[in-house]
């Protein structure tokens, strides 16, 4: 199944980036294949814990498990299998923080598991993916370095 992957290095301390990536209620505000989480049902991360999201397009919610939590380097994500019209979709959010000499490496990882025709479409949602998880990773890295987003939009002068 398609699996795509983004890394960013971050001047952000990587406790601090592993800290907001593990409150799954963070993931709605820079990742696009959330659209909602349902803050009532957020509880710390820990191995199974279970959360209610939306993924985008969707107007029910679905449940978000975390499959793997190895602080402060590892987080793991996976969606409820979504039924289609064309079959069967799940897509899990992996992330990994190392340190690094300026303040942590993060690297992205979504794995999409596709059944039924939905096989069919595994061009077209690889080129989503590819498109939005760049992206995505800018949206992450503005949130938590807001000093640096500033200053790399600043227009440039001569």
């Amino acid at each position: 199944m398609p699996t795509f992957s983004v890394t960013q290095n971050l001047s952000t301390h990587p406790h601090e980036v592993f800290a907001f990536l593990s409150d799954p209620r963070n993931m709605a505000r820079w990742n696009s294949g959330v659209a909602e989480m349902d803050d009532a049902e957020a509880a710390p991360a820990c191995e199974g814990a279970h959360y209610q999201y939306r993924f985008p397009g969707r107007h029910r919610f679905h449940r978000l498990e975390c499959s793997a939590y190895r602080a402060p380097s590892l987080i793991r994500f996976r969606g409820q299998r979504m039924w289609t019209p064309l079959g069967i979709q799940s897509v899990g959010y992996t992330f990994r923080v190392r340190p690094c000499e300026k303040g942590s490496t993060l690297r992205m990882t979504v794995d999409v598991h596709l059944y039924g025709a939905m096989l069919l479409l595994v061009p077209i949602v690889a080129l989503g993916w590819r498109r939005d998880l760049p992206e995505d990773m800018e949206r992450l890295r503005e949130m938590l370095e807001p000093a640096v987003a500033e200053r790399d939009h600043e227009p440039l002068t001569w």
